[in-house]
């Protein structure tokens, strides 16, 4: 199973850095998608940080996986609760919490559930 944590943690790094990135070229929306600078700044983050835990080892990339996914399902929660903030610090809309709290859940299962099989 280390090889799903690896690739999940991959992927995500990937689309993370290019949302980033190209949300740099946009005004204040990515497709539906609020972005500003800050915003962009965190997802080149996470992003090159998953990158590098999908391909450091397994147990970085299930790290990876556990705790971003917690970190984004809470931020789509502060996102329902304190929306009026979230919007003004982040530029983010409903689906981004959406996306958050859906990416987040998927994120943390697969961190927390899937362990790789003993050798």
């Amino acid at each position: 199973m280390a090889d799903v944590q690896e690739n999940l943690a991959r992927l995500v790094g990937l689309l993370l850095t290019l949302t980033g990135v190209v949300g740099f070229l946009m005004a204040d929306y990515l497709l539906v998608f609020g972005v500003n600078a800050l915003h962009n700044v965190i997802h080149l983050v996470t992003g090159l940080l998953g990158i590098w835990a999908g391909f450091i080892s397994g147990v970085h990339a299930r790290d990876y996986n556990k705790w971003l996914g917690l970190v984004y399902v809470v931020v789509g929660v502060i996102g329902f609760v304190l929306p009026s903030l979230m919007a003004e610090l982040l530029n983010i809309n409903l689906a981004d919490n959406l996306l958050h709290l859906v990416l987040g859940g998927v994120m943390a299962y697969v961190g927390f559930k899937l362990h790789p099989e003993p050798i």
